[in-house]
């Protein structure tokens, strides 16, 4: 298993992989982020902001992957890795 080094990856690098990620996903689709905001009923300027890296939250990222159908493939990584008998607290 591969070690991560806590600073080698930032929250910050995590949200801008995120946001690069919706940002993708809504451009695949030849969406705008208005028209996203409005099949998700949010502002624009919330779309903006997750796939900018900042001041997004995780409900908000988590309506627009389950908008794209990426929501369960999401949640069957993070069931995987709650299952594995290695893991570690970072607490």
């Amino acid at each position: 298993m591969n070690e991560i080094l806590f600073d080698s990856v930032k929250p910050s690098d995590v949200k801008l992989r995120m946001g690069a990620w919706c940002k993708s996903l809504r451009q695949r689709k030849g969406l705008s982020q208005e028209e996203l905001a409005t099949n998700l009923n949010l502002s624009r300027v919330t779309i903006h902001h997750l796939e900018s890296g900042r001041n997004s939250t995780l409900e908000t990222f988590l309506k627009v992957l389950n908008h794209f159908q990426e929501l369960e493939g999401l949640y069957a990584y993070l069931t995987e890795k709650t299952a594995e008998k290695d893991v570690k607290s970072l607490y």
